[in-house]
């Protein structure tokens, strides 16, 4: 048994327990399942526990040659733009046997190994060069009962996997249990043991596929699926009081808003600030349930279902109005579901720049109303990937101004501090070229100064003080301050402040740089007002 299978909790003292949730009942009212509650009181922006790593990990296909298996440090664009953590000059190189797994080192390839993989090495390797890709959840599954056929999870993670729900009826209804079928009787050939028939297998897969967590970096970006019947058992809410950060294979349980000992803590499976129905319709699709949380209960009546109308209170909405609403949002869920399978940036662009631009002057969508806010980080992204650090430093000022404070009020949420740091180091690449962003006055290098501090005051909460990404922050912060220092030398520091709230005002002027489109002539004279309906 390994070590991380014998002491899986990094915390000496459990401060959270598993027992019945209300969240989960049955039609009835009857609860039917389990939910992680706190176990003492906790502050906002605290760590509840954490865990040396996940029970189990399966990398996306796409990450599995520039990421370790192991750490899962993603080496791509290391040491380059927001991903300062990543050591400079990190490669992975591949396992010589099953050439499915790289690791970043001798070290981490040894730790692999003895957690396991010297047991799936030799079934992987017979499976090399296969077409199609297997399927993380496959490899996931396999991980977990070949683990469990050595004795490398424990008996109380075992029984508390077992537990987790497998959804298989479920997947019976929607026509997926085929599919899952399949995959077990591929499985019970690939693996043998007396415990684990065809039946057992698809249980477990069905295990995996339903209650795996998203595995990220520091910064959010995703790699792969997780599993841990700890993390698992944390239900969801659209409006959670917790969230999931990673510090390499270290996971970590974060409050984003106070709570009470002995109430249940929630994350969330989703993006949260989606509308009422899109929620719904996912957490259905994806989880099989109907989320009744707080949030949920008011249904259509808050800021995630809001379209903009003239102020007039006697203004009623028309069914074509609502009509043309709804196909409007279905249209832009469509586009902003298309570009996620794009990967040029000379294709995408302009894609998402008329999408923008339909729903700028259709009048009704309100900013932050989603996939419209979605598809300007989107817009971002593509615009550095293309060096159109100008355009994307716009973009970032929007967002900055009129749609993070929105929908992230909370200011330390991870969201809304990856995003910041993200125009942080867009800020202080333009700092130091020759032009700047072409206006005078602006000095970036000030405004990059005021970013870092914003960043750097709620990193220790987002992240926490130990994260490699709040490390990072600090090293660059400190890193400009003296650069900052050997420009102007023994400055006044009331002449400082002056000109660091003339560059804040500037920054919001920077706001209303980027224009999705024309303004409607025939809507000057209107006051517009922002109401929350059903379409």
């Amino acid at each position: 048994m390994t070590e991380q299978a014998a002491l899986p909790a990094i915390s000496t003292a459990t401060p959270y327990y598993i027992a019945k949730s209300n969240v989960c009942v049955n039609s009835q009212k009857q609860s039917i399942g389990n939910g992680v509650f706190a176990g003492r009181k906790f502050g906002a922006g605290e760590e509840i526990t954490a865990f040396k790593r996940p029970l189990v990990a399966s990398l996306e296909t796409e990450r599995l040659s520039d990421t370790c298996a192991n750490c899962y440090v993603w080496t791509e664009g290391s040491s380059t733009g927001t991903r300062l953590y990543v050591p400079e000059g990190t490669r992975v190189s591949k396992c010589a046997a099953c050439q499915r797994f790289w690791y970043c080192s001798k070290a981490c390839q040894k730790e692999a190994w003895n957690r396991g993989h010297k047991h799936e090495c030799k079934m992987l390797t017979s499976m090399a060069g296969k077409q199609p890709p297997i399927p993380k959840a496959f490899l996931a599954c396999m991980e977990v009962l070949i683990r469990r056929g050595h004795r490398l999870i424990s008996d109380d993670d075992w029984e508390q996997l077992c537990r987790l729900p497998s959804h298989i009826e479920d997947f019976k209804q929607d026509g997926r249990c085929e599919n899952i079928e399949m995959m077990a009787m591929g499985a019970s050939r690939t693996f043998s043991h007396k415990d684990f028939d065809k039946d057992f297998i698809a249980a477990m897969y069905g295990r995996i596929i339903s209650n795996a967590l998203t595995l990220i970096t520091p910064t959010l970006d995703p790699l792969g699926i997780m599993v841990d019947p700890t993390l698992c058992s944390v239900n969801h809410a659209c409006n959670p009081n917790a969230y999931i950060m990673m510090d390499g294979p270290r996971v970590s349980l974060r409050t984003l808003r106070p709570i009470k000992k002995d109430k249940e803590i929630f994350i969330s499976y989703i993006e949260t600030t989606n509308p009422y129905h899109i929620r719904q319709e996912e957490l259905q699709s994806r989880w099989f349930f109907t989320c009744r949380c707080a949030k949920c209960q008011k249904g259509t009546t808050l800021q995630e279902d809001m379209w903009k109308i003239p102020a007039n209170p006697e203004f009623v909405v028309s069914a074509q109005d609502k009509q043309s609403m709804a196909s409007s949002q279905e249209q832009t869920f469509k586009v902003y579901d298309k570009i996620q399978h794009l990967a040029d940036p000379k294709v995408v662009i302009p894609v998402i720049e008329q999408a923008l631009q339909i729903c700028h002057e259709s009048h009704f969508w309100p900013i932050h109303r989603q996939p419209y806010a979605a598809l300007r980080d989107e817009l971002i992204l593509h615009l550095l990937a293309e060096g159109k650090y100008t355009d994307a430093w716009a973009q970032c000022a929007k967002r900055y101004k009129y749609i993070l404070p929105k929908l992230y009020p909370v200011p330390f949420h991870p969201v809304r501090v990856v995003q910041a740091w993200q125009m942080t180091m867009l800020a202080a690449y333009l700092a130091s070229t020759e032009y700047g962003v072409g206006v005078p006055g602006v000095q970036m290098g000030l405004i990059a100064m005021m970013l870092v501090k914003q960043v750097l005051d709620v990193a220790y909460l987002s992240h926490g003080p130990e994260n490699a990404f709040t490390m990072s922050v600090k090293r660059k912060a400190e890193e400009m301050i003296g650069e900052l220092k050997k420009c102007l030398g023994n400055a006044d520091h009331e002449v400082m402040n002056r000109e660091l709230e003339v560059q804040r005002d500037m920054l919001m002027e920077m706001g209303d740089w980027a224009k999705d489109g024309e303004a409607l002539a025939a809507l000057e004279n209107f006051e517009m007002a922002e109401k929350a309906f059903s379409v």
